[in-house]
């Protein structure tokens, strides 16, 4: 037989594998989110009560899980159960580090709202937006810090805790940026415009993260000093993204304006500043 046919062949067996174990990771993933963070019956959730806010977290979630999965399918074995086992075992660190990213997305970026009651009881879309963004930004972090080839646990667990607090420093930031109580409007207003931009900062700022540790890793000195070097000019840039967006995409209107200062909040502006602030990330990951 052809040995082109069979490695061919043996290639789409692998391939189907992979897609198998992974498909696992995620099914243990949305099992673990259900059961042991959120601790609530998604199908009565989702298609009982219809919950949209339910679905918006959960789906950020699941995004995040196939985000960080990407840095796992980056490790490279020297044979095909090598590369099957690096994706079982990173998959299950990817769970393991998925949740506890959530449960720093309750406890410390989105401390002011208790998101379980809003997104569960009170089918708040907003607050559902804003922890998707968590899920997405963590998932983004992890595709970095597990990812490459250099790297061990250790460093990818000091990159993440690193992506993890800037996230929360950023989000701690952020009402002081646009000049009103964020989390007042998620949480007593469910203003769903409040939450999608800020979901979209926390992406962005997910995505710089990304970037800045995307190098492959030397030593603590050189390696981290390059990071931070980075990521801090990156993240000083994105803090000009909301200015430039009020100038360029939408002149002579002030989304905060938009957002909070009328009685039903244009969730319309809200996406543009959420998509400002990706746009903007991707436009500084790509120059440096």
């Amino acid at each position: 037989m052809n040995p082109f046919f069979l490695d061919g062949m043996t290639r789409i067996g692998f391939v189907i594998t992979e897609l198998a174990v992974g498909f696992g990771i995620f099914w243990l993933g949305q099992l673990a989110y259900q059961k042991l963070f959120r601790r609530m019956d998604l199908n009565l959730e989702l298609f009982v009560r219809d919950n949209p806010a339910v679905a918006i977290a959960l789906v950020g979630y699941n995004f995040g899980i196939i985000l960080a999965l990407a840095g796992v399918l980056d490790k490279e074995g020297e044979t095909w159960l090598d590369q099957l086992l690096y994706l079982a075992s990173y998959g299950a660190g990817v769970i393991l580090l998925m949740l506890v990213g959530a449960w720093v997305g309750d406890r410390l970026i989105l401390r002011r709202c208790d998101c379980a009651r809003e997104i569960v009881e009170e089918q708040n879309v907003g607050a559902a937006s804003a922890e998707a963004g968590v899920h997405i930004a963590n998932g983004l972090v992890l595709s970095a810090a597990l990812g490459g080839q250099s790297g061990t646990w250790i460093v990818g667990l000091v990159c993440w805790a690193v992506g993890l607090g800037v996230l929360v420093l950023v989000s701690a930031l952020y009402p002081r940026v646009v000049h009103y109580n964020v989390f007042r409007e998620i949480c007593k207003r469910n203003n769903p415009a409040t939450g999608v931009a800020l979901a979209g900062l926390l992406i962005a700022t997910g995505n710089v993260v990304r970037v800045a540790f995307t190098p492959e890793f030397q030593n603590w000195t050189e390696s981290f000093t390059q990071y931070f070097i980075v990521l801090g000019f990156c993240l000083l840039a994105l803090a000009l993204i909301r200015w430039l967006a009020d100038l360029v995409l939408v002149p002579g209107v002030k989304i905060s304006d938009e957002i909070v200062n009328q009685s039903i909040p244009n969730l319309g502006a809200g996406l543009i500043e959420a998509f400002a602030y990706i746009a903007g990330s991707f436009l500084l990951t790509w120059s440096v």
